[in-house]
């Protein structure tokens, strides 16, 4: 379209230089992190939509047969009666952002999961583009998990848009 890359999504920038050892390798690192080690359902989540990814497999990778080899639903599966896939898929997307916050943070390989599908995108670099505080909707999720109200939290907005980190009350 105009001849503009949308080079966030694109599987050339994202997957082009990166072999498949090291993006199992990347994979396994996350897995192993506390976050996913003491949640089997997470871990099997992005385990699933990793090696179908690294086979080839990408068209497998949809809600119906998601719910069915992660989540142990019948085949008559129905997402409207049922939205386990999508609700875990944001879930996955909020860890995998507080892993590469965190512990993930001096990784050279991240993971990502779009919004709007469920293919695995591979970043090189990826962790070091991290601004100063987490985005808005994992300040949320995080807010809602503690408990706490917003005023609680270390980050505050900026006049301009933007976060500043704060330090915690003494």
């Amino acid at each position: 379209m105009h001849g503009i890359e949308n080079k966030r999504y694109s599987r050339t920038n994202a997957t082009g230089r990166i072999g498949e050892s090291g993006r199992a390798a990347a994979t396994e690192r996350v897995l192993a992190s506390p976050g996913f080690a003491r949640n089997e359902r997470m871990s099997r989540f992005l385990r699933f939509v990793v090696e179908r990814h690294l086979e080839g497999r990408d068209e497998e990778l949809k809600e119906s047969l998601i719910a069915i080899g992660v989540f142990g639903r019948p085949p008559g599966y129905d997402s409207k009666q049922d939205p386990i896939v999508r609700t875990e898929a944001s879930r996955l997307r909020a860890r995998l952002s507080e892993y590469y916050l965190g512990e993930g943070k001096g990784d050279s390989l991240a993971i990502e999961l779009p919004k709007g599908g469920y293919v695995p995108v591979f970043r090189q670099g990826a962790a070091a583009g991290l601004g100063p505080a987490p985005p808005a909707r994992l300040r949320h999720a995080l807010r809602l998990r503690l408990r706490l109200p917003a005023s609680w939290l270390p980050w505050r907005r900026q006049a301009g848009g933007g976060c500043t980190r704060m330090r915690p009350f003494r």
